[in-house]
This record gives C-alpha cells, sequence and structure tokens, in this order.
C-alpha cells in the first residue's frame, strides 16, 4: 500500500503456478479470486507483499527515514534530504503516536509526495481525494496510502506546530484508513486526524464557542448527518466542531482502547453502527444522546483536555527541571492513563517513574513549607530536623532541582536558633554568680541579638529579662557596697569624734 510505484500490469494469480497446465491455472485464478473476495473485509492490505522500492518518480528526488518516504519534486527549490531534516522528526512523532494509537501500521514506508508549488499540489489531490479537503496544506489519502504536501505558500505560512499538525492530519487518515479497511465514515476519519493534532487553545476554544451556540440553538448535527458520504453543507469550522468534540466524548468517557477497538472492528462489521454497538455495548444513539448531555460541560472547560497530546512527556519534564512538581504530575497522570490504555509497560513504567519524581519532589516541597514554618514559629529544632528531612528527599531528586541555597539558609537559620538558645540558657546559670556576671551579661547579649535578627521577639524579651536582672543585681549590688562603705566612713567618723584627746603628759 505505501509504496510510491507500482507494477503497471501485475501478474494474475495463479498464472505461473508450476505443473498445471493453463486450464487448470485459470480455474485455481478464479477460485483464488472467488475466496480473495469473501475474504477480503476480514483481512488487511498487509496480507499481500509490498512491491519493492523502485526509485523516486520522475522529476522527483528521495530521502527517507525509519518509516517515511519522501519524495520532493525536483524544482521545488529545496531537496529531499533538506526536506526531509526539516520535517522529518515530527513527521516520525506523529506516525509512531498514532502507529500506537491504532496497534498495527502496514509495512513498509508511507510516501510523503512534496510537491513544487500549490497548484500541482491541487490538480495531484483533485485525482484523488475529496475536493473539500484540497485547501488543506497536506492530505492523506486513506484508499491509496499515500500523503501529498504541498510547499509553496500553504505551507510557508504555517507556524512550526501548524505544520507538524499538518502532517498529522494527512498521516492520521491514511493509518486509520489502513486499520479500518477504509470504512470508517468520513465524520468519524476527521475526527480523529484532528483528535491526534497538537492542541491549539484557540482553534478548541472557538470549537466549543461554535457548539456551545449550536447547542443553545437546538442546531446540532446529527452524527448520522456527520457520517454520510457526503460532507454536510454549512460552515465547515462547525463540522470539524462536531467531529472533533465526538472523538473527544469517545475517549473521555470510554477511553483510547475502545476507540481502537471501534476503528479495527470496521472491517468485520456491516457499518459503523453496527461495529459500535459491538465495541462499546450500546446503541449509537443512545451514545450520541450521551454526547450531547455532556456539551455542557465540554464547552465549559471539557475541551482543554486532550488526552492524546499526552504523548509528549516533554512538557511535564520541562516542569520537574524548573519544580514545578504538581503541575507536571497533572500531566504525568494524563500520560500514564494513555499508555496504560494502550498497554505500553516500557512507557508505563517510565511514566512512573517521572511521577515518583514528582512525588518526591511534592513531598520535599511540603518539607520545606513546614520548614519555613517551624522557623516562624521559632521551633528550631523541629525546622533543624525538618531541613534534614527535606535535603534528603531532594537527595532523590537531579541535582539542578535541590534548592542548596534556600537549603542551607534554613539550616543556619535553624541553628542560629538553636545556638542562641543554649547561649541564653547558659547566661542564666552564669547569672547566679556574682563573679560570672560579665560573662552572662555577655552571653546575654549575644544571645538577644541573634534572637532578634530571627524575629523571635519570645526570646528577645527573655535574653533582655535576663540582662535587666542581671543590671538590678548589679545595682543591688553597687548599692549594698555604697551603703556598707558609707556606714564605715560614718563608723570611722564617729570613732574620730568619740575617742576623744590623745593622751596628756602629766
Amino acid at each position: 500500500m505505501f509504496s510510491a510505484t507500482r507494477p503497471a500490469n501485475p501478474p494474475a494469480i495463479g498464472a505461473r503456478a508450476s505443473g498445471f497446465p493453463p486450464r487448470a491455472a485459470c480455474r485455481l485464478a478464479t477460485l483464488a479470486l472467488v475466496v480473495a473476495t469473501l475474504l477480503a473485509p476480514i483481512r488487511s492490505a498487509a496480507a499481500f507483499p509490498e512491491p519493492p522500492y523502485l526509485g523516486p518518480p520522475e522529476g522527483f528526488e528521495a530521502a527517507e527515514t525509519a518509516h517515511l518516504r519522501f519524495f520532493v519534486a525536483a524544482n521545488s527549490g529545496t531537496d529531499a534530504e533538506a526536506f526531509a531534516l526539516a520535517y522529518g522528526d515530527p513527521a516520525e512523532r506523529a506516525y509512531d503516536e498514532i502507529r500506537a494509537l491504532l496497534g498495527v501500521a502496514p509495512e513498509g514506508k508511507l510516501p510523503i509526495t512534496v510537491y513544487a508549488d500549490d497548484a500541482a499540489f491541487g490538480a495531484a489531490v483533485a485525482r484523488t481525494s475529496p475536493p473539500e479537503a484540497i485547501t488543506a496544506v497536506a492530505v492523506g489519502n486513506g484508499a491509496a496510502g499515500t500523503v501529498a504536501v504541498a510547499l509553496g505558500p500553504l505551507l510557508a505560512s504555517r507556524s512550526p506546530i501548524e505544520a507538524e499538525n499538518a502532517l498529522r492530519h494527512a498521516i492520521a487518515h491514511v493509518l486509520v484508513g489502513y486499520v479500518a479497511s477504509d470504512r470508517l465514515p468520513r465524520g468519524f476519519a476527521e475526527g480523529i486526524a484532528q483528535y491526534v493534532e497538537r492542541p491549539l487553545t484557540a482553534r478548541q476554544a472557538r470549537y466549543a464557542a461554535l457548539l456551545q451556540s449550536a447547542n443553545q440553538r437546538a442546531d446540532l448535527l446529527s452524527w448520522s448527518d456527520l457520517n454520510r458520504p457526503q460532507a454536510p453543507g454549512g460552515d465547515p469550522d462547525l463540522v470539524a466542531a462536531h467531529t472533533y468534540s465526538i472523538v473527544a466524548f469517545l475517549v473521555d468517557r470510554h477511553g483510547l482502547r475502545r476507540l481502537r477497538d471501534f476503528v479495527t472492528a470496521l472491517p468485520a462489521e456491516p457499518d459503523w453502527r453496527s461495529a459500535m454497538r459491538t465495541v462499546y455495548d450500546r446503541s449509537p444513539t443512545e451514545i450520541e444522546d450521551q454526547w450531547r448531555e455532556n456539551l455542557p460541560r465540554w464547552t465549559a472547560g471539557g475541551w482543554r483536555t486532550n488526552l492524546f497530546a499526552a504523548f509528549d512527556l516533554q512538557p511535564a519534564n520541562d516542569l520537574l527541571a524548573t519544580a514545578h512538581y504538581a503541575a507536571a504530575n497533572d500531566a504525568l497522570e494524563r500520560s500514564l492513563r494513555l499508555y496504560t490504555e494502550l498497554d505500553d509497560p516500557a512507557r508505563v513504567a517510565e511514566v512512573s517513574a517521572l511521577l515518583r519524581q514528582g512525588e518526591i519532589g511534592i513531598q520535599a516541597e511540603a518539607l520545606m513549607g513546614q520548614v519555613q514554618e517551624a522557623l516562624e514559629r521559632h521551633t528550631y529544632d523541629r525546622a533543624q530536623t525538618l531541613v534534614a528531612q527535606a535535603d534528603g528527599q531532594f537527595a532523590q531528586l537531579p541535582a539542578t532541582q535541590r534548592p542548596a541555597a534556600l537549603l542551607a539558609t534554613y539550616a543556619a537559620l535553624a541553628a542560629d536558633g538553636l545556638a542562641a538558645s543554649t547561649t541564653l540558657e547558659a547566661a542564666q546559670r552564669r547569672s547566679r554568680r556574682w563573679a560570672d556576671y560579665p560573662a552572662a551579661r555577655a552571653d546575654a547579649l549575644a544571645a538577644g541579638t541573634t534572637f532578634a535578627r530571627l524575629g523571635d521577639e519570645e526570646m528577645t524579651q527573655r535574653a533582655d529579662g535576663v540582662l535587666s536582672e542581671l543590671d538590678v543585681r548589679q545595682r543591688r549590688l553597687v548599692l549594698m557596697l555604697g551603703a556598707l562603705a558609707a556606714l564605715t566612713i560614718a563608723w570611722l567618723v564617729l570613732w574620730l569624734w568619740a575617742r576623744g584627746p590623745p593622751e596628756l603628759t602629766w
């Protein structure tokens, strides 16, 4: 299916079966054709071997990535290698994610043909795709198994994320068409192709506003109208809003795995209604009624959630790197749900490890908050214990996430508070001995200075109390000694006055 070049006249089945006469060979070929016709609805195109790759079409250059083969028009102004370098990584990422969603992909490489200008692109697309798709920058044809890209102004006017989304959209149509044997109705196919794009907030918000207005006017399109062979008339954006919201609802309510089962069940079912009844165990009418009932919630904010976006772990890694652990874990929870539903144990283990890292970070941040609270309450022993616990938590995280300076500051404040408490206790003990008054006063003054710097008014007042008590005691001692000196002087004066004249010489 994915080969860009097919043999013009492939040999008929059984035409060269050795050992059989021509008539027998014809009978075998007829029998094989009948069997193939009967089994066609229940087998995939992968049952047929891919024709060999014979090089790019005339007038095109080729470049390859792991799963893609780019054919770039020789007169486009860029070569195939440059185009693959610019768009190969996002296209490969899209291919891998959509293949993981669907659980299977064709053998061989998906051909992506890049046309030199919009006119050549439009002419090529018109031959193989519905007319309404020609305005896109990239168009995927599920039946042909190819993607066409316009290298002209249509692509040049797109931002990098819009260009990636164009490739995602087109690749999704091809892979979904392959898995569903090209039997997925246009509404569901378009909804899935939109859902696997990288979310653009402005566009999703517009979809929500359009559906909210349509719902209030009781003017919603039915699922039957959306999935007819011919696209419904009216505003294309409103149609796109319908298809996107339907797939978003199916994923939110029933999960990605059932969406995959619905797509893969189509080749063996009479139509999409029968496949939906089989996979979801509900009638399509019941599920559509649930979608209508859920629309007010979705348009009020549920449109912000896109589970497929959880494939990308880089935003969560960025949040972890900047220590936004709670926000990172919110994103990682969606990724865990995604990979669990897709039964990908390797990515589940990877996400679980990141979640554990986020949980450690949340615990460490909580401990840091408790340290700050302990310092504000001036319970220095508790603050010191909590700093040690927080340091142990941060030791389990990358060094770049450890707030070393803040930990050191908190540890120093707690240590200063404990040291000042010890010094003040020593001052209180020394204050009981007159000989230790100078040392006691120095200790009380040092402790009070530290407590004042820490904003600990209670302990500052206690240090002031020790100083005041020492001052009072010293004052009493001075007064007592002064009184004793005065008494001694008075006694000497009295003695001198009362001792009489010196001994007379008779």
